[in-house]
């Protein structure tokens, strides 16, 4: 298998289809002789045997047991779809790869786990240009650091600007191990100033990709990169962004697969938001801090969302901001003595702001339960947000 999805030029697409056909030793066997032929779907015209040449130059004198043996001796884990190892996030998802790579210290739930994929952690991704601005990257960080403190997963691409500050912000934060899904190996270092980020969350967090060990981060691998982005995501927020690039990929890729969609605004001077500053026009959520962020959250892990998700290309979605959605969980006042996970949070506030971690340590509460709670004393009144933070209310 891994020998196969390393030869030149394979998609994930075209080794999936060809593995529907028959085994991955067979396959490879066909590859070497030359005797493979395409699927008619995965065909490209006046180029086929170009191509299966291409193919059976490269897997000459290739040992695909010894590249196993190569990528395991590496640290890198080899996970095949169907194997109890395979990242149990990707699992459903209509097109997994039948193969990828992880790396690193972080310790990703396998398939073969004992806990549904769905009770698994929250996972954001945070995405957005290249080229962002000052205001971009703190943003991204801030972001980064303390949805990492609440305990969710932040997910990005390792490119720069917009994704490597929301992944340092989260490595900074040193709770919850984040996660980053690259376009070419887990081995391959790319952008190169980045080199000193990728080893920081190697330490700490996971590197995947479903290219092989070595391939380079070829341009049409990153289109591919940014569907798993939004596939293992619960939202992906857009912290600034152009009104072409990266970044949209990952939004059509969320909104195809029912994957709710925020953005954070931006000047209206700046060209590095105008994406998201059209996003948001067009009817996106909002998220102006981590509070408007962990409030969607909860509701998508909750259910609360779903009847208003898109399955199309990028379109409308409900013109509402975070606060105004959290509304919408329950709106009507609600006494300690009804809710008894209301009563606990409340309880565990302190006399000043209080963080969302703090809460959550202090009422051993998961993220979406503690969050729902939170959302419903901010709708009666008897709490409010206050930077990144929550505090009771005189009304109280």
């Amino acid at each position: 298998m891994m020998a196969l999805c390393a030869l030149p030029g394979i998609g994930p697409a075209t080794l999936r289809a060809l593995l529907e056909r028959q085994s991955a030793r067979a396959c490879w066997d066909a590859v070497r002789s030359g005797t493979l032929s395409l699927p008619s779907g995965r065909r490209r015209v006046g180029g086929e045997q170009e191509r299966l040449a291409r193919w059976r130059a490269g897997a000459a004198g290739v040992d695909p047991a010894e590249l196993l043996d190569r990528a395991r001796a590496s640290g890198i884990g080899v996970h095949v779809l169907g194997d109890p190892s395979y990242p149990a996030m990707l699992v459903g998802e209509p097109s997994a790869p039948v193969v990828c790579f992880t790396a690193g210290a972080g310790d990703l739930e396998g398939a073969g786990s004992s806990h549904a994929p769905t009770n698994g952690q929250a996972r954001v991704a945070i995405v957005g240009t290249r080229s962002a601005t000052h205001y971009g990257t703190e943003v991204a960080a801030d972001l980064g650091a303390q949805l990492s403190e609440a305990g969710v997963c932040v997910v990005s691409g390792l490119a720069a600007g917009v994704d490597a500050a929301a992944h340092d912000g989260a490595i900074a934060s040193g709770v919850t191990p984040p996660l980053a899904i690259v376009g070419g190996g887990v081995d391959v270092v790319y952008p190169a100033r980045n080199r000193r980020l990728w080893g920081r969350l190697l330490s700490v967090g996971t590197v995947l990709s479903e290219a092989p060990p070595g391939a380079a981060p070829e341009r049409w691998r990153f289109p591919l990169r940014n569907r798993l982005v939004a596939a293992v995501s619960d939202l992906v927020i857009v912290v600034e962004a152009h009104r072409t690039g990266g970044a949209m990929y990952t939004v059509d890729a969320a909104l195809a697969r029912g994957v709710l969609v925020a953005a954070v605004p931006g000047s209206v001077r700046s060209p590095a938001s105008d994406g998201t500053n059209a996003l948001i026009a067009d009817g996106a959520l909002v998220v102006r801090d981590v509070g408007d962020a962990m409030a969607l959250v909860a509701l998508v892990r909750a259910g609360q969302y779903g009847d208003e998700r898109r399955s199309l290309a990028r379109g409308p979605q409900p013109r509402r901001s975070a606060a105004a959605q959290s509304l919408h969980v329950d709106a009507s006042p609600v006494e300690a003595s009804d809710d008894d996970l209301t009563a606990r949070v409340l309880a565990a506030f302190d006399n000043d702001a209080t963080r969302l971690e703090t809460l959550l340590a202090r009422t051993g509460l998961d993220v979406g339960s503690a969050s729902l709670a939170l959302n419903r004393l901010v709708a009666s009144g008897r709490v409010r947000r206050r930077s990144g933070a929550y505090e009771r209310t005189s009304a109280d």
